[in-house]
Order: structure tokens, then C-alpha cells, then sequence
């Protein structure tokens, strides 16, 4: 196998954010009980449900070291962010705290198996990831991260 073509990555990336968004018809009426806001279905708007998802994941990965999750790009360069969220729904798996920030290409491993073995849909390659460098693309992070919503929405 060659060298990813950055273009085509974030093509396949942007490709299947559309096709997972058509898909959920209910993705408004999901993120609405995560949002704090009042809005409704018909008021929110992109911007709103990618704030509420942040939200959710913040709540999910508050308290784990090496872990600050800002936005869908940049705080998930290091892996940790994904280890954490699957972490938080799956504690026996690995031990979080044996975890590196500088060992991505081994989080990224870790995190991604971790969360395919709970029923996560595979959307990101570890080497895709490792060669967006600190800046991944924030639709394919927030595409990736809507899985683990949509999985683990009903757990607290």
C-alpha cells in the first residue's frame, strides 16, 4: 500500500459524514437532549448539534489526564481523546493510565480496535489520523464521534 493521498482521505471523510448524516433522520431529536439549550428540532441547526456533541463527549471524558477536548480537530491529534471516550464505556478493556500523549500511532491503535470490538463503525485510519499531525479534519473526527453517540447515547 502506498502513501494516503490527503484529498482522497478527506473525501472518503466528508463522503461518509454526508451519507451518515442522511442516514439519521433523528440525529435533531437526539442531540436536542444532550443540548442545554431550548431549541427545537426545527431551530437547531448544524452549528448547534455539533455544540451539543461536544458537550456530550466533555461529559463523557471530564477527569481523565491528558485529555481536553475543545473542538473536533485538534484536541483528538493525540489519540488520548478516543481512548478516553471508549474508555469511559469500556474501563476494563485497557488501563487508561498506562497511556502516552506521544505514542499516537499506539492510542489510535488501541482506541479504534477497542471501539470497533464495541460495535463503533471503523471511519478512520490510524494512518490517516497519523499523517493529519495535530490538525485532523474536524469532519471526520465529528462524523467518527457521532458512532460513539449513537452507540452510547443511552448510557450514562
Amino acid at each position: 500500500m502506498g502513501e494516503p493521498n490527503p484529498s482522497l482521505v478527506l473525501n472518503i471523510c466528508n463522503l461518509a459524514a454526508q451519507q451518515k448524516m442522511a442516514a439519521r433522520t433523528n440525529i435533531f431529536k437526539q442531540m436536542e437532549k444532550v443540548s442545554s439549550t431550548t431549541a427545537s428540532p426545527r431551530t437547531m441547526n448544524p452549528n448547534s448539534i455539533k455544540d451539543a456533541l461536544l458537550r456530550w463527549v466533555q461529559n463523557r471524558v471530564q477527569g481523565y489526564p491528558n485529555v481536553s477536548v475543545t473542538n473536533f480537530s485538534s484536541s483528538w491529534a493525540d489519540g488520548m481523546a478516543f481512548c478516553a471516550l471508549i474508555h469511559r464505556f469500556a474501563p476494563d478493556a485497557f488501563d487508561f493510565n498506562k497511556l502516552d500523549p506521544k505514542n499516537r500511532k499506539q492510542n489510535f491503535e488501541l482506541a479504534f480496535r477497542v471501539a470497533e470490538e464495541h460495535g463503533i463503525c471503523p471511519l478512520l485510519e490510524v494512518d490517516d489520523m497519523i499523517m493529519m499531525g495535530d490538525r485532523p479534519d474536524w469532519k471526520c473526527v465529528f462524523t467518527y464521534v457521532q458512532c460513539f453517540y449513537k452507540q452510547f447515547r443511552e448510557h450514562p
